[in-house]
């Protein structure tokens, strides 16, 4: 399951929400002074009056549609070890191992404190599985749509693995040259002059790309090579490039998992789509007048 940042945030405000609600079930006294600033109290009634002006209608919402996601977590019965398998492949994405590290960073970079990486699985990661596979849930891909995708879509859809050396002017490209034709190996020569700081410290290696993604002098000549292939100094406005093409996908069963995952992607809904259809099939009814306007029910359709 791809994961998408959006849905961690969008979950993140639920457990703020719960502790808020815990702190207020502890204060009875509404009218208590909570800070006074020279000759002016600030009371608690003040304080959360002012949380419910601003941003009361935003958390009503946040709450209603939590409702809804953890009913439906209910009924899709999550196992646990479906869960572990989306920590996994969560770390992985955002570089990390151990659980520690991973809860550090989420209060580092987006200032979500979460006390356990239980809490992180049942409060983050299965709700957003609970998204995910209402997203999904019509989604259909068949043989004969991904062979009509590959046909209509092949260049497009061809991608290449390679390397290269990147170097400021053609002397300095004719001996990086000099040294492969010398038996040096490409990643210790890209390592050790490549101006590319992306590429270089990984031996000059740039991963998968497709067509347009690269300056199209650099375009022109991948495309065009055979495998293992070396280039001679090809000029950019970036400099002088040689070139290693390590492979090149470009066949049916080669790109299948890509064409399905692109076909996905057109019928998947997006998460607002899938809050709205949960909305639509609820019983939802606001039993305090004051809130009726607060509800943010789907637009109908003309």
């Amino acid at each position: 399951m791809k994961k998408e940042l959006f849905a961690i945030l969008g979950t993140s405000g639920l457990l703020f929400l719960a502790g808020c609600n815990d702190n207020e079930e502890q204060s009875s006294d509404n009218s208590q002074t909570v800070v006074q600033v020279n000759d002016r109290e600030i009371t608690e009634e003040e304080f959360t009056g002012e949380l419910k002006n601003t941003y009361g209608s935003q958390v009503f919402n946040d709450m209603v549609q939590s409702a809804l996601i953890e009913e439906q977590a209910e009924e899709m019965e999550i196992t646990d070890e479906r869960l572990n398998e989306e920590l996994a492949d969560f770390k992985e994405q955002v570089g990390v191992q151990e659980d520690e590290e991973l809860l550090t960073l989420m209060e580092n970079q987006l200032g979500v404190q979460i006390e356990s990486i239980d809490d992180f699985k049942e409060d983050y990661l299965k709700p957003q599985v609970v998204v995910y596979e209402l997203a999904e849930a019509d989604v259909e891909v068949t043989e004969e749509d991904k062979e009509a995708y590959f046909e209509e879509n092949q260049e497009d859809l061809e991608s290449a693995n390679a390397r290269h050396i990147l170097v400021e002017d053609e002397e300095t490209a004719e001996e990086a040259v000099s040294r492969l034709d010398d038996g040096e190996s490409f990643e210790d020569v890209a390592t050790d002059m490549s101006t590319d700081p992306g590429s270089a410290e990984q031996g000059g290696d740039l991963g998968f790309f497709t067509r347009g993604q690269m300056v199209p002098e650099f375009d022109e000549a991948v495309f065009s090579m055979e495998e293992g292939e070396v280039s001679e100094p090809i000029e950019s406005e970036f400099g002088f490039h040689i070139i290693e093409l390590i492979e090149i996908r470009d066949t049916y069963e080669e790109l299948e998992g890509d064409i399905e995952e692109a076909l996905r992607q057109e019928q998947r809904l997006d998460e607002t789509e899938v809050m709205q259809n949960l909305m639509e099939e609820a019983n939802i009814n606001v039993e305090e007048p004051s809130y009726e306007d607060w509800l943010d029910m789907p637009a109908e359709e003309e």
